[in-house]
């Protein structure tokens, strides 16, 4: 960047020494037409070159123009220039392009150029100078997107460092906290009392053959209907450790049917439950007369 900057100086010293050397020579004699300063952009932006052009006229037919100064460039740097004459019958034109390039942004100010030269109108040496310039530079310049940028991470490891800080304090709380549960729930286990035992199991009651016939009986008697004798029917077929599927054939086949009041009463169980509806409450006195007789052969 500093040897870009000296060279840049070096080429704008050359530029504005050359026409100061020329001008101890005789003052040229022009009938000046246009004399102005342009830009080829109004609003440049930071770090991105651009252009500043000088342009003259006159009317006289000149090999080149030694006697323009151009304007002081401050604030901007110097990175090149071009210069170009046209002769025609009409006259000369003189065109000087500057190519610059501004590093900070914001109202960029441009001097005006001079022309030193005798006027041919009325002979008198005369000083011309062009319009100024003001343009806008937009944009950011490399060092503040630095800074920013070095300001940004500056504040994003502050920001680490506290997340850090505060993770860390958490890790700690959680880890006193989950140590005095333990603690907590140690001592509770410690001071518990034992358990105490489940009760043990009521002892089954057996029931013997005359209780579960007077249990039958006090059914059959509350409710005299088809399905209270299909129970009863099924209570005694337990009792003598038949199937509840057996028919009354197995049943009698059985040795614990072998008793007259036994087999009776299977026979008149099997009628309550299966004859016809006419039938039924018949059925069920005879049934009810049965388990009577079979209550009496077993006490």
């Amino acid at each position: 960047m500093v040897a870009r900057a000296a060279a840049a100086l070096a080429l704008f010293a050359a530029l504005i020494a050359s026409p100061r050397a020329v001008s101890a020579q005789p003052l040229p004699r022009l009938t000046v037409q246009t004399f102005w300063l342009t830009s080829d952009t109004a609003r440049p932006k930071v770090d991105e070159p651009f252009h500043l052009v000088v342009t003259l006229r006159v009317r006289e037919r000149v090999a080149q123009i030694t006697n323009l100064e151009l304007p002081f460039l401050a604030d901007v740097e110097l990175l090149g220039d071009e210069r170009q004459t046209v002769g025609s019958t009409s006259g000369t034109l003189y065109r000087e392009t500057i190519t610059v390039v501004a590093h900070r942004p914001g109202s960029l100010s441009i001097e005006p150029a001079t022309l030193q030269a005798i006027d041919a109108r009325d002979g008198q040496p005369k000083q011309w100078y062009t319009n100024s310039l003001t343009l806008n530079v937009g944009g950011v310049s490399a060092s503040a997107l630095r800074a920013g940028a070095a300001e940004i991470w500056s504040g994003a490891i502050a920001v680490l460092r506290v997340l850090l800080w505060v993770l860390g304090v958490a890790v700690v709380v959680a880890a006193i906290i989950m140590l005095l549960r333990r603690r907590r729930l140690a001592g509770a286990v410690a001071a518990a009392a034992p358990p105490v035992p489940a009760p043990a199991p009521r002892p089954v009651i057996q029931r013997s053959r005359r209780d579960q016939l007077e249990d039958a009986l006090v059914v059959l008697r509350a409710e005299r209907t088809r399905a209270s004798a299909i129970a009863v029917r099924a209570a005694i077929w337990r009792m003598i450790g038949a199937d509840d599927g057996a028919t009354l054939g197995d049943v009698l086949r059985r040795r614990e049917s072998a008793a007259p009041e036994t087999r009776e009463l299977l026979i008149a169980l099997e009628r309550s439950a299966f004859t016809y509806d006419d039938d039924v409450q018949a059925a069920i006195q005879d049934a009810c007369f049965a388990l009577e007789r079979a209550i009496g052969a077993a006490a």
